[in-house]
């Protein structure tokens, strides 16, 4: 049966990580000659959550819950930036697992290494005895890293062996990039710090380092000497040759290999497995070795430059496919473009048999994937619906690829899926690059998305508020139930998207629920009891769900109209229950949580504009009732006052009448010829305060008693001023004596500043007055009355009065 072993690392490798290329694919080789199958999980550097690569840690928590035969871990890629501590943690989690430890001796696992001391021993020891430098600048990796710390003890003791002691200031900490040894050049620099040797801890710092210090004029070994370590490919042929230390991680890759399966067998295994490392001489560090050092190195040479042309012919391949992926993900903005876009592009990659876009998923604390896209190259790329997603592992599908590679799909920070590369060979490195053009893409549909249904919310919240708007607007508005009611049952069933509703009243009095109105039913609702109890009722489909014993009467939900969907919910206003909302669908009930949200706010305004227009209703027959009290009082002393005085009985009501008429026709407000009524009536109330000596004497009134008489003006002020319902109409008895001319009492006033209502008022007063028989004459002729208004129109009278009134009178 074929085996599958895992492989932990952070990267594939590839033009710029040829020592980790060398390490996958010489474990690859390795486990193709077992007839093992291989899956690399690529997780990132472990234990660096304040760096982007530490999101990536989750694909090794995948690894464990694979049915792996074993794990290789290559600590030394993985434990780049952590402490051997915490590989152990992350070790431990894989105790079901034979497991090979390659780059870093740890503790309790069998272990293929180098020997970092030994190895920065040969370069430091070599570069002490034969060149004698005095200052020396270090370029270390990651200091926390195993690797790192072995190489810069070797350097230190070299030193103190030597008669000197390390400077703090010449240390200088890296991240094993050529970035970052520019970096480091520039900052030596411009910092001024002097220096004749560089001692660096691996190839790729040493060539950054150089190429700045080359655009400074600083040439190496004229100006300072140069070591590194690793040997890379190209450490040979760059200007000076390097001066490196040979580390053969395709064979600490193999010997891993090797090592897992005699543990696979059941065969006993070293603890410890230490590959030989050389020193390579060459002109970087002064010594005049050259580019080549004998044959063997001229046959490496032929070896990598067949290597590099067959390489640029494929990175010249791949990046024309990623070109064409990238140019096709830019607009791409759904899983369904995205799946074609795969489909017609990864056969270009021709090592890819099959591939997985897949969801992660936490449940229980374990990861499992959910495969959402899949190609395959007999039958190119699909969409897996969701309804049809199911967990998988990354031994998921049942072809026999030798090799699995598990990549983390993320954008920043945030995690997106995984994607599953299944390979006849290894891949070279535009995968990386064709994950992260994915990741970008999966990024950007999300966020499409995200947008989209925003979109959709935002327009969804602007009908609301629109329907909300409306319903206020018909509360403010609404002089009548009917019409409230009509808005209300409108905008529910528009904004709900429901076949019907019924809104059913219940009288502050009574307990069953009365319909008042309802919409969208293809027969008559009756009007009338609608015996159901007011509670909180959501039902999804009455043919499935199971009914409540309120709802068996199967007459309440209307089941002839084909109705399945149901609710209903009690409409409280301060507490009180003042009816009942219920909707019906002939599809099964929205189950969306903000469809219900809305419908509960729709309820609650529909039971303030209830009991809203039970208050306003109950307000106005309150008013109507209190003004209809007020004016009966305000009549019953008219007539008092007609009592009093026989001469004039019925002139205040007539009077009052023939007030109402003609501010009917000047244009008056209802609530105006209602105030001037009130105050024509109450004319001459202030005569309550006049003796009846002076009131009845049937003659004429001496001087002294007109003085008296003509003070009931003040009289009525000082009697109806306090009373405030009174005072719109107070302007009639304290202003009906004053004439146009400024000759009136008791203010003297003239022209408009005279009120209007007494204005009126003093028209229609001397008609009646004249109308009328009195004790001391009969009534005049309605010739000779009109003629005098019209001769005291412009002296008593307002002008413009008199021609209103004579067009009353003439009608």
């Amino acid at each position: 049966m074929q085996k599958t072993i895992g492989v932990l690392t952070y990267h594939m490798g590839g033009t710029n990580l040829s020592y980790v290329r060398r390490f996958s694919s010489s474990i690859a080789d390795a486990a193709k000659q077992y007839n093992t199958r291989v899956i690399f999980y690529v997780g990132g550097f472990y234990n660096t959550p304040d760096r982007l690569d530490g999101i990536h840690n989750y694909i090794y928590e995948i690894a464990k819950a694979d049915k792996l035969d074993g794990i290789i871990s290559i600590s030394s890629l993985v434990g780049e930036f952590c402490t051997k501590d915490d590989l152990l943690t992350l070790y431990n989690g894989f105790s079901g697992f034979p497991l090979v430890s390659a780059g870093v001796n740890m503790p309790g696992i069998p272990s293929v290494v180098i020997d970092n001391y030994a190895a920065m021993r040969l370069v430091v020891d070599h570069l002490l005895s034969i060149h004698k430098p005095k200052k020396i600048v270090y370029l270390s990796g990651p200091i926390k890293s195993f690797e790192s710390i072995e190489r810069y003890r070797a350097f230190c003791d070299a030193l103190r062996e030597t008669g000197h002691e390390p400077d703090e200031n010449l240390f200088f900490e890296g991240q094993f990039t050529a970035e970052l040894g520019y970096k480091i050049a520039k900052k030596i620099h411009k910092n001024g710090i002097k220096f004749d040797a560089v001692v660096s801890a691996n190839d790729t710092m040493a060539m950054g380092f150089m190429e700045y210090m080359k655009e400074t004029g600083k040439i190496c070994p004229r100006d300072y000497l140069l070591t590194g370590f690793d040997d890379k490919e190209d450490a040979s042929l760059i200007e000076p040759p390097l001066t490196t230390v040979f580390q053969d991680s395709y064979d600490l890759g193999e010997q891993a290999c090797v090592l897992l399966h005699e543990i696979l067998k059941g065969n006993d295994v070293p603890q410890l497995t230490v590959v030989p490392t050389e020193l390579k001489i060459r002109d970087s560090c002064g010594c005049s070795g050259g580019a080549l050092d004998n044959t063997n190195d001229v046959e490496t040479l032929k070896k990598l430059l067949i290597s590099f042309k067959r390489d640029y012919y494929k990175r010249e391949q791949d990046d024309y496919s990623l070109s064409n992926i990238s140019s096709g993900l830019i607009n791409t903005n759904t899983t369904t473009e995205l799946c074609a876009i795969l489909g017609r592009e990864l056969p270009y990659f021709s090592e890819v048999v099959n591939c997985h876009l897949c969801h992660i998923i936490k449940q229980n604390g374990i990861s499992r994937m959910r495969p959402f896209i899949s190609y395959s190259r007999s039958h190119g790329a699909n969409l897996i619906p969701e309804v049809t997603w199911h967990d998988t592992t990354t031994l998921g599908s049942k072809t026999n690829t030798e090799l699995r590679i598990i990549e983390s799909l993320n954008f920043g920070k945030e995690i997106l899926g995984v994607i599953i590369f299944e390979c006849d060979i290894l891949p070279y490195s535009a995968f990386d690059t064709l994950r992260i053009q994915i990741s970008q893409t999966l990024q950007h549909i999300k966020t499409h998305t995200h947008v989209a249904e925003l979109n959709k919310n935002l327009a969804t919240e602007v009908e609301h508020l629109s329907s909300l708007r409306t319903i206020d607007q018909a509360i403010s508005s609404a002089q009548n139930r009917d019409v409230l009611l009509n808005v209300l049952l409108s905008e529910i069933a528009s904004q709900q998207k429901v076949d019907a509703v019924i809104i059913s009243l219940i009288d502050p009095f009574g307990a069953t629920p009365v319909v008042a109105g309802s919409r969208g039913f293809l027969t008559n609702v009756p009007k009338g009891e609608r015996r159901i109890t007011p509670a909180t009722i959501f039902i999804e489909n009455t043919s499935t769900d199971p009914l409540p014993q309120i709802l068996l009467d199967k007459k309440i939900l209307y089941t002839h109209e084909g109705f399945i969907g149901y609710c209903s919910i009690p409409l409280s206003a301060q507490g009180d229950v003042n009816g009942v909302l219920e909707l019906f669908t002939r599809n099964p009930l929205p189950q969306n949580p903000k469809w219900r949200q809305f419908l509960q706010t729709l309820a609650g305004q529909a039971a303030i504009a209830i009991e809203n227009t039970r208050l306003l209703e109950g307000l106005k027959r309150a008013n109507s009732n209190l003004r209809e009290a007020y004016n009966t009082t305000i009549e019953g002393w008219s007539r008092a006052l007609d009592l009093r005085d026989h001469e004039t009985e019925g002139h205040c009501s007539r009077v009052a009448q023939l007030c109402v008429q003609l501010g009917k026709i000047i244009g008056l407000s209802v609530q105006d010829i209602e105030n001037l009524y009130r105050g024509a009536l109450l004319h001459d109330i202030g005569k309550v305060g006049i003796p009846d000596a002076i009131l009845l004497k049937p003659g004429p009134l001496t001087h002294e008693e007109r003085q008296i008489m003509n003070l009931h003006p003040k009289h009525a002020h000082d009697l109806l001023a306090p009373i405030e319902f009174l005072l719109p109409a107070l302007s009639v008895p304290w202003s009906h004596h004053e004439k146009w001319d400024g000759t009136g009492y008791p203010q003297g006033l003239k022209g408009k500043e005279i009120p209007l209502f007494a204005r009126i008022f003093a028209v229609v007063d001397v008609w009646d007055a004249l109308s009328s028989e009195r004790p001391y004459r009969g009534p005049w002729e309605k010739e000779r009355i009109v003629e005098y208004i019209q001769a005291e129109s412009g002296k008593h009278f307002d002008p413009e009065i008199v021609t209103l009134f004579f067009q009353m009178i003439s009608e």
